[in-house]
């Protein structure tokens, strides 16, 4: 149980930081067409991510029997 949370906490994390630099770069560059990119990478990225390894953690832990 515990090496769920660590392995996909992580995971929730990683997608977390990366797309908040992506729109932090977002912010601070002053080229519309990357801007415009990696503001939407950013939200595309990182709220995907994030679901994935959500959808992932719950898929493990009925496989393993903990839900």
């Amino acid at each position: 149980m515990q090496s769920i949370y660590v392995r996909y906490g992580s995971e929730y994390l990683l997608w977390l930081i990366v797309g908040l630099f992506l729109l932090f770069w977002s912010f601070h560059t002053t080229d519309t067409r990357y801007a415009d990119l990696a503001f939407w990478g950013g939200i595309g990225l990182g709220d995907g991510g994030m679901l994935m390894a959500l959808i992932r953690a719950r898929h493990e832990a009925e496989r393993c029997g903990l839900m």
